[in-house]
Parts: C-alpha cells; structure tokens; sequence
C-alpha cells in the first residue's frame, strides 16, 4: 500500500523541475519515513538527492520499501494538468502510477523498469546548509536558466549567492540569512 497527498501542485512542480533538468526517467523511493531520489546527470557531473519525509504530506501511507520508475516529461505533463490549491494524490496499482488532480480528475501512467543504479553520495565536505522553500529554489533555478545552463552558489555568514553566466548575460541572485537559519 502506497499513497502520498499533497494541499497543492507547487511542490511536485517544483520537484520535477528540478530532477528533469539532470535525468528523463526517475527511480523514487518510497518508505515508511517519505519518498526519496537521488540520481545524476549522464556525465555525472551533476547530482540531486531530494528527501521529501512523510511529514510534509496532507496525508502520507506507505506499508513496505517502494520503489517506481516514472518517465520524468510524460509525469511533469500530468502534474502541471493541476491548479495551484488543487490537492495531489499518487498511489500505485498493478504497475501503474495513479494520480488524482482535485476532486474530478484521475489518470493512470505506466511505469517503467528503471535501469538506474544506486546513486551514492560523494564523500566531499560542506561547511554550509542551505535551506530553501520548493517554490523559491524551483524560482531560482528558473531565472538562472534564462541566461544559463550551469548554478553557481557562493555563501558567507550573512547570505546565499546564486548566479550564472552564458552568452546572453549574467545574473546574481542574493538572499540574506534569516535570523536562527542556516546559510
């Protein structure tokens, strides 16, 4: 038994944003604790690891280790099917992915083996954590992306740098730290 509700669509919006500019097909991990990705780029240059705990759902089920592979496009065209406050709920049954949009609509989406290989975390050390709302990081990746193909992050004590470089220009995005949050 899995099943994962979301109050609205930014999040998985911005999830699968994030996971479609590295990789087409997504391998998510279901457990008791929430639902996981880890998965890098071709080149393996590039890695996202998203942990997103049971917590942060409206209502969040899983009886058993889950595992679903899902075409990244073909997922991302079902979801953004939705209205902001409409509420999200994906379930899987006989190899498909179930996904109810609101009240009315419901489809069903086939699920793919996943040739993905576990993807582990590289052994470099970080001296800051940054933490970010979905829908501001999925913001900053955007206005990044209309000059760029590549994110550079800076930080200090006091704020968070975001910026890229391409042919068309340059931007720079600061945000200042938070009193009591990490930088």
């Amino acid at each position: 038994m899995f099943s994962a509700k979301t109050s609205g669509s930014d999040e998985w919006k911005a999830i699968l944003s994030a996971i479609s500019t590295l990789v087409e097909e997504a391998t998510f991990e279901a457990t008791a604790e929430g639902i996981s990705f880890r998965g890098m780029d071709p080149s393996h240059v590039a890695l996202i690891d998203i942990s997103w705990p049971n917590s942060a759902f409206e209502k969040y089920e899983c009886d058993g280790d889950i595992k679903f592979g899902v075409r990244i496009d073909e997922f991302s065209k079902l979801i953004k099917r939705s209205d902001k406050t409409e509420a999200i709920e994906i379930s899987l049954s006989d190899n498909m992915l179930l996904i109810s949009i609101g009240k009315n609509k419901q489809y069903k989406m086939r699920l793919i083996e996943s040739s993905a290989t576990d993807t582990p975390l590289p052994k470099i050390p970080y001296d800051t954590r940054i933490s970010l709302a979905t829908g501001l990081f999925d913001k900053i990746l955007g206005d990044v992306q209309v000059v760029s193909d590549y994110l550079t992050i800076k930080t200090n004590a006091t704020k968070s740098e975001f910026s890229g470089k391409g042919d068309s220009g340059e931007v720079l995005i600061s945000l200042q730290k938070q009193q009591d949050e990490p930088v």
